[in-house]
């Protein structure tokens, strides 16, 4: 807890550290409104730091080591990332990171897509890829609307699953936290950069990285977890067993 005191009429209010948005400058009074300058103390510093992604420092580390090491936890130790990752701060800095890594992890999948499709050498894995894949002009489409793609799944994605998450009773922090984990699980694109195998591979890995980092920052258990991610199916197979049951009905078997 940070107690943030009003020089002016010597309001206080004790607030979470991870409420306060990172890189807060100022503070409005809510008795006097008086605006003043809020200074973090060396402890609450060094606190802040330990609860960020090395993204959301990438100031002090560098563009490239920031890059890196997020890439890193998230992929090898998400349960230590996530459990200690702030829960609020802003949308723009774990946006800025799922734009990235995301949109470069897409790109190398339509590229290897679109090499492999057009590939004289590799006829008999050719008939995987749909037929637009050898393209040009679809192929640098794609790559020019990649970033725009993974905006959109991005918060699509993450509305979905906080949605799913609030139905079975467990997505108490705020949909913020739920972004954060969606948004920083793009570090798994970076399997792309293996031909062919690479973007299954990173889709896999993304789920679990997903459920490891969502049971993390919310707190519960994996059950509910999983459970949560398991809706979508069960309507998909009733779904599925309605259209069968339909179609025998009107074939009379």
């Amino acid at each position: 807890m940070v107690e943030i005191k009003c020089p002016e009429c010597g309001f206080k209010k004790s607030i979470p550290l991870e409420k306060i948005p990172h890189l807060a400058k100022w503070v409005k009074c809510p008795v006097c409104r008086n605006r003043f300058e809020y200074r973090k103390s060396e402890e609450e510093d060094k606190v802040e730091r330990t609860n960020i992604m090395p993204w959301e420092n990438r100031l002090q580390l560098g563009l490239w080591s920031s890059i890196k090491q997020t890439i890193k936890s998230v992929l090898f130790a998400p349960k230590n990332s996530f459990s200690t990752m702030r829960s609020s701060g802003g949308l723009r800095d774990p946006l800025a990171f799922g734009l990235l890594i995301g949109s470069i992890g897409s790109m190398l999948a339509f590229f290897w897509e679109f090499i492999i499709a057009a590939s004289a050498f590799l006829e008999h894995i050719r008939g995987v890829f749909p037929p637009y894949s050898s393209s040009p002009i679809i192929f640098l489409s794609l790559i020019f609307l990649s970033p725009l793609f993974v905006t959109i799944d991005l918060f699509i994605s993450s509305f979905i699953i906080h949605l799913l998450l609030l139905v079975v009773g467990v997505g108490k922090n705020r949909f913020e936290t739920t972004f954060r984990v969606i948004a920083y699980s793009q570090a798994t694109k970076v399997w792309s950069f293996i031909p062919f195998f690479g973007s299954p591979i990173g889709w896999i890995w993304k789920g679990i990285v997903q459920i490891i980092g969502l049971k993390e920052a919310h707190n519960v258990t994996y059950t509910k977890i999983i459970f949560a991610f398991s809706i979508p199916l069960v309507f998909l197979l009733l779904f599925a067993l309605g259209l069968f049951y339909f179609a025998i009905h009107l074939l009379g078997l």
